[in-house]
């Protein structure tokens, strides 16, 4: 089996109204998102597809054959107010997330002889959300946050010759910095109203409380107490922000049905690290 990921972009506008929400509701819930006048979005659309690769043409299928039906498919929404062009938001609020599973429902799941697996819907650079199709229901979306630190590679329990020989130039006594990147994803069904599975309002407070005031423009080693007792790798700092966030993440909606599901840390263009906690 081969898996095969194909992009497609369109500019959709929408208004967050309906189900019933009270224009209060609205306001509390999306914030200036909720102005009655509606904004848009250049979304980017990915759609995953897994197949046997064929002997004899040697592919999972025909890209043309692909491109075709995303375009056939997005053709009805591009440049329109989503809650026009879709029935599904006639009455129900076109939230990323949702608007990522009527996007899932409308996709061929039968593609030649592969099968469609996953979605990803990018709303912006630092917002996405995702879901895969054996659990369509679970949104997973992602937040990304931009920090700058420095951090010195040297661990107390090796010498400094062992110090030099493992971390390189990274072991430099004065330090080294980095623009860092962390992605942070949750997971959670979208609520039966507002459409969301996260208050993005309190889950950025979050973030910036923990993340941005506690590491951006700080030497790791010097200006914080995460790293005293741990090397500040790219992985012990993704392991310290899942070590952080994690437990308030379910404050970030009311009920508390939405978890932390995975940190990503970007620590260059060539390196980044997955956390999913335990």
């Amino acid at each position: 089996m081969l898996a095969l990921t194909r992009r497609v972009t369109f500019n959709a506008g929408h208004v967050y109204k309906g189900a019933g929400l009270t224009r209060a509701e609205l306001d509390a819930t999306f914030g200036i998102a909720a102005e009655p006048s509606g904004h848009g979005h250049d979304y980017v659309l990915e759609v995953t597809i897994e197949g046997p690769v064929d002997a004899t043409d040697g592919m999972v299928v025909n890209i043309k054959t692909l491109d075709d039906l995303l375009d056939r498919m997005i053709a009805p929404i591009d440049h329109r107010m989503l809650n026009v062009s879709m029935p599904e938001f006639r009455d129900a609020v076109p939230t990323t997330e949702r608007l990522a599973q009527a996007l899932w429902a409308r996709l061929p799941k039968e593609i030649g002889r592969a099968r469609a697996t996953a979605l990803l819907l990018r709303e912006s650079p630092d917002l996405s959300v995702e879901l895969e199709g054996k659990e369509p229901a679970m949104v997973y979306l992602t937040r990304s946050v931009e920090f700058a630190a420095a951090h010195r590679l040297h661990a107390d329990g090796l010498s400094d010759d062992e110090n030099r020989r493992i971390y390189g130039k990274c072991n430099n006594p004065n330090g080294h910095g980095h623009n860092y990147v962390a992605e942070i994803t949750v997971k959670g069904e979208p609520d039966a109203r507002t459409g969301v599975i996260v208050d993005i309002g309190k889950l950025d407070d979050l973030l910036k409380r923990e993340i941005d005031a506690r590491f951006d423009h700080k030497h790791l080693n010097l200006d914080t107490p995460y790293f005293k007792d741990r090397v500040p790798t790219a992985e012990n700092i993704a392991r310290t922000i899942w070590e952080r966030i994690a437990a308030q993440v379910p404050a970030c909606r009311d009920g508390g049905a939405v978890a932390l599901h995975r940190v990503r840390l970007i620590e260059t263009a060539r390196s980044w690290f997955d956390y999913f906690g335990g």
